[in-house]
């Protein structure tokens, strides 16, 4: 039976190197986090907004909804190249302790780079692949959205590495699934272990949040690690 670190362990690694890194981890994270709470409150008031259509004014409805929905969209995407910027960096950090590296400028890396469209077909594919699994019961859903939760860190890994000869997008999907067999529920109650987190950072009006979310981050990069140090074969 494979050992895994435990989820002390994992976090216990993620707080030794914030320990003395707190800036740096805040500032590579401090953008996603303002886009993603940006976003939820822009989700929040589109919701508010399109209350207050009745039936009667379907059209107008429509056309607003369609707006808004082109406008989320494109917002996703920026939070996606930005987000995993900002993941494939930490990976590199957690890699290398001592990594010097420009945490906000490492926000943008994949603007720079001519693979950018492929993190946003990968993201249009995990996201039409779980929508399908969604429409049979909420819990399949669910279960493949955590089967597909490495794929963006094996894409990265595997490129760097150069192992990435003959590959589609589908291949990282599949990879991440088979590296998630038998991990799920430690994922999942790895994830449930930051309620209380998450709580704390609602009672500090959001200003908790600049700490939670890179340890949050961060804990969930190094699960990939401990994934891939114990299951090399996957990749």
């Amino acid at each position: 039976m494979i050992a895994h670190r435990t989820r002390a362990q994992l976090k216990t690694e993620v707080k030794n190197l914030l320990r003395s890194n707190w800036k740096k981890a805040i500032l590579l994270y401090l953008i996603p986090l303002i886009i993603f709470a940006t976003t939820a409150a822009y989700n929040d008031g589109r919701m508010h907004v399109s209350a207050q259509y009745d039936i009667n004014s379907f059209a107008s409805f429509a056309r607003f909804s369609s707006s808004f929905g082109i406008i989320s969209f494109l917002i996703s995407l920026v939070f996606l190249l930005i987000n995993q910027s900002a993941n494939f960096r930490a990976l590199d950090w957690m890699d290398d302790k001592s990594l010097e590296f420009d945490p906000i400028k490492s926000n943008f890396t994949y603007f720079r780079s001519p693979d950018w469209w492929q993190l946003i077909f990968i993201y249009v594919i995990t996201s039409l692949f779980t929508l399908l699994w969604s429409l049979l019961l909420i819990i399949p859903g669910i279960v493949k959205a955590i089967g597909y939760s490495q794929t963006y860190l094996i894409y990265k890994d595997l490129n760097d590495r150069g192992l990435t000869d003959g590959f589609s997008l589908t291949t990282y999907i599949t990879k991440s699934q088979q590296l998630m067999m038998g991990n799920k529920w430690r994922y999942f109650i790895l994830q449930l272990s930051f309620i209380g987190w998450w709580i704390l950072g609602f009672i500090t009006l959001g200003i908790g949040f600049i700490w939670i979310f890179p340890y949050y981050k961060l804990t969930m990069v190094n699960f990939y690690r401990d994934l891939v140090e114990k299951n090399a074969d996957y990749l």
